[in-house]
């Protein structure tokens, strides 16, 4: 699943979370997303910023959610995961035996995920965050390849906690 399709997808809770956290935590990465899609509508950035801020989080999802803006959401999302959410990587990727910095950041990649403790890491997941962050993530990791896992790719489609499909 594209970047642009998690933001038409996700559950409104998500969406509002990712783009809250941008707006306070990652002011630059923010103002740069938004002068990027207003340059994108051949708009000026204040036009945006402006706005209220509820006004200005809805033009976002909107302007995200638009293929052309694919790689601006796919920014912003790893930047969500990786700096909000460094622990539930780490865990995931723990429970599938994945060697990584520490950090979660990954430089190889195996070709196969073990089913059972696939099924381990999605469970612990859902169990310790909410089901839009786990879902985006699992969306996301799957995206990690260019053909994403088979194993991964039918969590994705049967899983019912699965909230972004």
């Amino acid at each position: 699943m594209k970047s642009y399709t998690i933001f038409q997808q996700a559950d409104e809770e998500t969406i509002n979370d990712i783009l809250d956290w941008m707006r306070n935590q990652e002011r630059g990465v923010y103002r740069a997303a938004v002068r990027e899609l207003a340059a994108l509508k051949k708009l000026r950035p204040q036009f945006v910023q402006q706005k209220p801020v509820a006004d200005q989080l809805a033009w976002l999802q909107k302007m995200l959610s638009w293929k052309p803006a694919g790689d601006i959401a796919d920014h912003l999302l790893q930047v969500w995961l990786l700096r909000k959410h460094e622990p539930m990587l780490v865990d995931f990727i723990n429970t599938l035996g994945i060697e990584h910095n520490g950090h979660g950041v990954v430089d190889d990649l195996p070709t196969v995920l073990d089913p059972e403790k696939l099924g381990l890491a999605v469970d612990q997941l859902f169990e310790k965050y909410p089901a839009g962050v786990a879902s985006t993530y699992l969306q996301m990791f799957q995206n990690q390849t260019p053909e994403g896992w088979e194993a991964l790719d039918y969590v994705l489609q049967n899983d019912p906690r699965i909230t972004v499909r």
